[in-house]
């Protein structure tokens, strides 16, 4: 077909599909599918930083630790958020000799305590402190049980000092009962005494300043009133 031929028609040459030199792999829809494709992941991955970025940062809280105090005043770490602590083994006694002690030297003493008052035992089971000199509730036996642990035994009454449940001190008639043994320790040059069998508590022998005896709760290390000093008796 010569151009002389298409100017005179004014028509364009029509061709067949199958002859046609145009490509139409442009039109092709696969061009859009994979660029849909890519935009997704790249949305995906856009919202996965994100959701990482908004993650709670795991935070780990150091150990802390608190200081107690035991019977005899001394200070004690105990860490917390452990599963198991294990403590050397540590002396509860008085470490003075049995000889030196007036407790043992004399079986006859009189407790004196420092809020002006001498421990006695009355008749009656009743614990008290006694101003007078000449009371003779006040004499009592000091019974070696091991070592710095006593019995305290009145001799007109021969009633043992001991606690009840309730921190009471009273006398008791039995000297087998585990609550008539009693801890010496040293405050200095005073003596103070804890029950043994209510040694978890804390529990002092103590005389307020009244002459009345102190419950057990309310006692604890380094009070004047749990402070005694040991007088010997001929």
């Amino acid at each position: 077909m010569s151009l002389r031929w298409i100017h005179e028609n004014l028509e364009a040459p029509t061709c067949d599909e199958e002859c046609s030199d145009i490509d139409d792999s442009c039109s092709d829809d696969s061009c859009d599918t994979e660029l849909s494709l890519q935009e997704t992941d790249v949305t995906k991955n856009e919202k996965d930083i994100a959701r990482d970025g908004r993650k709670k940062r795991e935070t780990r809280r150091a150990p802390t630790s608190t200081v107690t105090f035991d019977g005899n005043g001394t200070p004690r770490n105990n860490k917390r958020n452990c599963k198991s602590l294990q403590y050397t083994p540590y002396v509860i006694w008085d470490p003075r000799q049995p000889a030196k002690n007036p407790i043992y030297n004399c079986r006859i003493i009189k407790l004196y305590c420092r809020t002006g008052y001498h421990l006695a035992i009355t008749p009656s089971g009743r614990v008290e402190g006694l101003s007078g000199n000449k009371e003779p509730y006040d004499l009592l036996y000091a019974t070696p049980v091991s070592f710095g642990v006593i019995r305290i035994q009145s001799i007109e009454t021969r009633l043992y000092l001991a606690f009840n449940k309730k921190g009471r001190l009273y006398g008791e008639i039995n000297m087998t009962n585990e609550n008539t043994e009693w801890e010496q320790w040293s405050i200095g040059s005073y003596d103070a005494f804890r029950s043994r069998k209510y040694v978890q508590y804390g529990w002092w022998i103590g005389i307020k300043k009244n002459g009345r005896t102190k419950p057990g709760s309310k006692t604890f290390w380094g009070q004047k009133a749990i402070q005694f000093s040991a007088i010997q008796e001929d």
